[in-house]
């Protein structure tokens, strides 16, 4: 397990360091405005991208871990759902980021190129990397799934380098050409992977339409959380001040690769636990707790130490990111609690509970994030970011005990 969590931590982190070396590289030649308009385009796609494919990831995992005999018409059916939602989320956010206000000021042609390029690539093309990265979990190859991962950010951190190291790439039109670019050529070779294991087998699979559904929504909350910050603070301040905002909220998403990577490796057990109900996921969970905040303890301790550091590495302009990645460094803890608690729910198959508590906690953050930001500004979005994850934590681990207490009553009955 060791060895497994710190291949796993290795390949994610490389894959985060690259990001991060592309987003330094992006917001250097951007420049600030127009590196916060890639700041919100990100978070307007990674909210549809939620929706894409209902979590073909976790549903192809579960399925192929417990039958092996299943993996084409789990491949078919999860191909299948990734390409219908992507062509229709595609369809409702470019007409939608098009004609929103204050988002962009500049050429509408150009935007509305900028948005034709990014916004099928960052809303399709993550899901079906994530599946065919967990074709290879659920095959128990580890080394080729965390090549994928790791390999997919280095080759996007060379693209940036390319871009804008070699041929001067300032503006963010050109910019997307080349994101467009660097994703057909990766997803070229992740189809060339996974040819050797059969096609697919086109269908739908009901069932797993609610239960990704289910998780999909689930997701989809989780991400507005996430996302609405930057969503308030587009509508209400400048773009240079989004992108400063957005550099410290991507170091901090980065730091979650670490209990993330943890979740990646247990998950497979988590899984087969799952088959005998909640009572024994909640063991196998509990048993993992300590080493998850252990993990993520250290994780918000090092984001801290590196915070004063940030100016060095964006730029001058970024000089108040120090301050957001100090105050949101320990949002780490909390998350990793409902990280676990969260695939634990869903490994013993009760989405449908995982999906109302995190939804109902997602969107009591969300609002908050929403009232206090417009009230209070920065300050108002860390205590409600704060307060979201606190509560989602606690009602996903309430939930987890609750459905296993369920469960010895009904056989104790």
């Amino acid at each position: 397990m060791v060895r497994l969590l710190a291949g796993s931590i290795g390949s994610l982190a490389t894959g985060v360091v690259a990001q991060a070396i592309a987003f330094i590289l992006l917001a250097r030649s951007l420049g600030a405005a127009q590196f916060g308009e890639l700041t919100t385009i990100s978070a307007v796609t990674a909210l549809a991208n939620t929706w894409c494919g209902f979590g073909p990831g976790e549903a192809l995992r579960r399925i192929v871990s417990r039958d092996p005999a299943r993996y084409a018409e789990a491949l078919g059916h999860t191909l299948l759902v990734i390409l219908v939602t992507g062509t229709v989320l595609t369809v409702v956010v470019v007409p939608c980021m098009f004609f929103a206000p204050g988002i962009h000021s500049g050429s509408r042609g150009a935007w509305l190129q900028v948005l034709l390029l990014l916004v099928p690539v960052n809303v399709a093309f993550p899901s079906f990397f994530s599946l065919v990265e967990n074709i290879f979990l659920a095959r128990g190859d580890f080394k080729t799934a965390n090549l994928i991962n790791g390999g997919t950010g280095v080759v996007r951190a060379l693209a940036a380098v390319a871009a804008c190291g070699l041929f001067g790439v300032t503006s963010l039109d050109n910019w997307a050409v080349w994101w467009a670019a660097v994703h057909v050529a990766i997803g070229v070779v992740c189809v060339a992977l996974i040819w050797r294991f059969g096609r697919p087998q086109l269908c739908v699979l009901r069932r797993e339409l609610w239960l990704g559904g289910s998780l999909a929504f689930s997701s989809f909350l989780i991400m507005l959380r996430h996302s609405v910050d930057v969503l308030v603070l587009s509508a209400v301040t400048s773009p240079e001040f989004v992108g400063v905002y957005g550099a410290g909220r991507r170091l901090i998403g980065a730091a979650l690769v670490v209990p993330g990577s943890f979740d990646r490796v247990i998950y497979g057990k988590l899984a087969v636990a799952g088959r005998d109900g909640p009572q024994s996921s909640l063991a196998l969970a509990t048993k993992y707790l300590p080493y998850s905040v252990g993990i993520s303890a250290v994780t918000s301790v090092g984001l801290f130490l590196i915070a004063p550091y940030m100016p060095y590495v964006f730029g001058q302009a970024f000089v108040a990111s120090s301050d957001v990645v100090r105050i949101l460094a320990w949002t780490v803890i909390p998350t990793a609690i409902q990280f676990l608690a969260f695939d634990a729910l869903n490994a013993a198959e009760h989405h449908k509970m995982s999906t109302v508590v995190s939804g109902v906690a997602n969107a009591v953050g969300a609002l908050m994030v929403v009232l206090l930001g417009t009230s209070n500004g920065t300050s108002g979005i860390y205590a409600a970011l704060y307060f979201s994850d606190i509560l989602r934590g606690g009602g996903l681990w309430l939930a987890l005990n609750l459905s296993a207490r369920r469960q010895r009553h009904v056989g104790a009955y």
